[in-house]
């Protein structure tokens, strides 16, 4: 494909689903990179909003009619599927289409990629690495699926030579980059709907691996990430004693999560992160491996940390009232959930109240097993219906039935409340000092701001 500035030349790049936080953060790099971007979305949005505060055309609802002469290339995301009206349109009109992470890597060529890559702490781990380049005075182009909470956005464009990335594997479009350096978190058994079995996804990691052109680094702690790594002679991490660079002896402190670092035996420094849990120490690791291989000053890396202020939607703390702690997470995965309920224990809440929105029917028909045991630690657990995210129903997989799954090995209070009964029902049930956490990668979290209102209006 020749340039993509030739291409575009007087016209548009039109993103289909530019309200997603992926999309939306690419509109913003293709805007300050100097290109004429515009898109299209189903629903109105805070993104939405903040694009057109940006002076970004955008549309709601996916018409044909919005890819006109105008349009030179049509990027969309994952979550966009080949029948979208503007997807077959592009295609009726030969005009170019590519996927998200083909166009950054276009529009970003020449610069060194460093790529975060895994099933789960892909967000945590790229806003870290972005927010200790940039206070280390590197200045980083950056691409992040979350909104790191230093910055309130989730990307921006330099001139400089690095560019931190978030990829996406639930597709393979992360296979359309070819990184300096990797990060690879973890594998788990996600995105199986698109791979079928956790041998392919294993595969494409791999490959991914062997595409990158300088060096692979990956927690050595997850036994197939352990496998790449070997094979590329990389750099791993971990807890476990056979990995080049270790935690020992973490503990939490009641702000801090703490642990000592160690690279190949020899200790370097304590460490404290003002993030929750083992899970979290881990993606701190694969940070700090980076910066052993960039042969940067670690000490200097290390008192960097506690200036990091996280991500939007990953163990957010939203509201404090009468001693209840509202907080916001995205998990939706049941490895994920399981290491957040660990690590919220540590705060040591009188109660552990969770509501739960279930993400993707295909995952919940995929990991209903596992679902059904990623409680364990919740003292009252509220399901509510499934978030589609664009996918079509599937008959007899719907909130109830993981509600029912999950009440047959739960041995607390279960609840199931529809969606549309949550703002109502869900304060009745909190007690002075819960900690109440919503979960979910849907719209839990503009429900949970609704929910926290209510909290306050009947506490009055």
């Amino acid at each position: 494909m020749k340039c993509i500035k030739d291409i575009v030349s007087g016209g548009y790049i039109h993103l289909v689903g530019i309200g997603g936080v992926g999309m939306s953060g690419l509109a913003l790099l293709l805007k300050e990179r100097g290109f004429r971007v515009r898109g299209s979305d189903i629903k109105e949005s805070r993104n939405l909003q903040m694009l057109k505060e940006k002076g970004i055309d955008v549309f709601v609802g996916h018409k044909k009619e919005n890819i006109n002469s105008l349009v030179k290339v049509v990027c969309h995301s994952s979550a966009i599927k080949e029948d979208n009206l503007e997807v077959k349109e592009a295609k009726e009109k030969g005009i170019p289409i590519l996927k998200r992470a083909k166009l950054l890597n276009f529009i970003c060529e020449g610069k060194k990629m460093i790529a975060i890559s895994g099933s789960h702490g892909k967000t945590t781990a790229t806003s870290l690495l972005s927010y200790l380049l940039t206070s280390l005075g590197y200045q980083p182009t950056v691409f992040v699926g979350g909104v790191p909470l230093n910055y309130s956005i989730s990307s921006w464009w330099s001139d400089k030579e690095y560019f931190v990335v978030e990829t996406d594997e639930s597709d393979g479009s992360f296979l359309d980059c070819f990184p300096w350096v990797c990060i690879i978190t973890n594998i788990d058994k996600e995105h199986l709907d698109y791979y079928k079995n956790i041998e392919n996804l294993k595969e494409s990691f791999l490959k991914f691996a062997y595409q990158t052109k300088g060096m692979v680094i990956g927690c050595g702690d997850d036994a197939g990430v352990k496998e790449i790594v070997k094979q590329r002679q990389g750099i791993d991490y971990g807890f476990k004693k056979n990995n080049k660079i270790k935690a020992k002896n973490f503990y939490f402190d009641g702000k801090f999560s703490c642990f000592d670092l160690y690279i190949e035996d020899k200790f370097i420094s304590c460490v404290k992160l003002p993030l929750l849990g083992e899970h979290n120490v881990l993606n701190v690791l694969g940070v700090i491996s980076f910066f052993y291989y960039l042969k940067e000053d670690l000490r200097r890396v290390i008192d960097l940390l506690k200036g990091f202020k996280g991500t939007k939607r990953r163990f957010q703390i939203k509201a404090i009232i009468d001693g209840v702690m509202f907080v916001d997470d995205y998990a939706h995965h049941p490895t994920e959930i399981k290491m957040l309920l660990k690590s919220a224990r540590y705060l040591n809440p009188q109660r552990l109240l969770v509501i739960f929105e279930p993400h993707r029917f295909s995952r919940i028909k995929l990991l209903w097993e596992e679902f059904s045991f990623c409680f364990s630690l919740v003292d009252e657990l509220i399901v509510t219906d499934i978030y589609s995210a664009y996918e079509e129903e599937i008959p007899g997989v719907n909130g109830e039935f993981i509600f029912e799954k999950i009440r047959e090995n739960f041995s607390g209070m279960i609840r199931y409340i529809p969606r549309e009964e949550l703002v109502e029902k869900v304060p009745l049930y909190i007690k002075k000092k819960d900690l109440v956490i919503g979960l979910g990668a849907g719209e839990i979290n503009i429900l949970m701001e609704k929910i926290i209102n209510e909290f306050k209006r009947i506490k009055v």
